[in-house]
């Protein structure tokens, strides 16, 4: 920032793009245990939420405000130290919404960008996603859950039904908004059972040194869908011969 040391942007620029409870936390917190990586979480919530947490990016409220764009350009994919080959960050579909004028700004840039590389995370198992968010919710821990928590709740079948619907047209729709991007599509079921294999995908895919990097946060200990949902058997027969009826298979 001083100017004293060399600075560099022929780095690779990345964006971690998807839906909450996706597996967004153990991506990014893994990638920042690379040494030759930056990213950052949720930069670009909305117009009023500005980062100020990032001790990078200073006082740049007021640009923040003003020109997203400029703020992106100038804090976020600014100079670097020479030894870092990536930076980026997450950002999920509801965020930065395209119907506003600083939200448009926001994605004009990022599309604009013809080098961006694109991590699309996606769960394929969509009641797990729901049942995670109901519970987080309820207990505030978004992050991570207490320890031995043992506690079951009754899910609404109309309501995970247009949940599932929801996803699956988001994912549609950022796919077709992406499309012809350099992309690598990161699948939660897939990294949390070969996290090695992922990860060294993904770093190939940024063009950076390869680095057996730890996961960023702890996983929840695995319990069975049945042991979580209270009317587990009527959900199940609810979604018997629909397109989520896969939801209720314990492997996936």
């Amino acid at each position: 920032d001083a100017g004293l040391l060399p600075g560099q942007t022929g780095y690779t620029r990345f964006l971690c793009v998807g839906n909450p409870r996706t597996g967004s936390t153990l991506l990014m917190r893994s990638l920042n245990n690379h040494s030759r990586i930056i990213g950052y979480g949720e930069i670009v919530k909305d117009v009023d939420r500005y980062p100020g947490h990032y001790h990078e990016f200073g006082n740049g409220e007021a640009i923040f405000r003003r020109d997203p764009a400029a703020f992106l350009e100038t804090r976020v994919f600014c100079k670097y130290p020479p030894d870092v080959e990536a930076v980026g960050f997450k950002i999920f579909y509801h965020h930065a919404p395209r119907d506003t004028a600083w939200g448009r700004a926001v994605w004009n840039y990022l599309l604009d960008q013809p080098d961006l590389k694109i991590l699309h995370l996606k769960r394929r198992n969509l009641l797990k996603v729901f049942l995670s968010r109901k519970q987080a919710g309820r207990s505030g821990e978004y992050i991570k859950y207490s320890n031995g928590a043992k506690d079951t709740m009754a899910l609404d079948p109309d309501e995970a039904g247009i949940f599932f619907e929801q996803m699956r047209a988001s994912e549609m729709e950022y796919d077709a908004l992406l499309g012809g991007r350099p992309l690598f599509e990161v699948v939660y079921e897939e990294m949390t059972r070969d996290y090695g294999a992922v990860m060294r995908g993904i770093q190939s895919f940024l063009g950076v040194d390869y680095e057996d990097i730890n996961p960023g946060t702890e996983k929840r200990p695995s319990r069975s869908l049945s042991s979580q949902i209270e009317n587990y058997t009527e959900l199940k027969a609810h979604f018997l011969g629909s397109p989520w009826e896969s939801f209720f298979s314990e492997q996936l």
